[in-house]
């Protein structure tokens, strides 16, 4: 009994581990606001940065020139799906006109998301 006690701890500890370090498929999409049919496209990147050692992160700033648009609708699609990068604003974003999104991957892994901006005149 001891030993199937211990055969179970070590198999679920295993099974934990190895998401951790190959996770799932299912990525980190993030989708703020709603896009209406009169918006117009205001941006479309693909950020990259290549791994290092620990965390990766990487800042996506979007400044408009001319007249600037209000963003309405903000789309972000993790193109890794396995350990993918996690996005955070951390300034501006939907009714605004700027928005600042701060990138970070997973330990030794690196980075690779497409954004997506949708906004309309103000």
């Amino acid at each position: 009994m001891y030993l199937l006690g211990v055969f179970l701890l070590l198999v679920g500890t295993n099974i934990c581990l190895i998401d951790a370090n190959f996770g799932s498929d299912e990525g980190n999409d993030y989708t703020y606001g709603t896009q209406a049919s009169t918006d117009t496209l205001i941006a479309s990147e693909t950020i990259t940065k290549s791994k290092s050692m620990g965390t990766t992160t990487k800042t996506y700033t979007l400044t408009q020139a001319g007249t600037a648009k209000t963003i309405s609708y903000i789309k972000i699609t993790d193109l890794k799906k396995k350990r993918g990068a996690t996005a955070e604003i951390t300034a501006g974003g939907v009714g605004s006109t700027t928005v600042t999104i701060k990138f970070t991957s997973a330990r030794f892994a690196d980075i690779k998301s497409q954004v997506v901006i949708y906004g309309a005149a103000s």
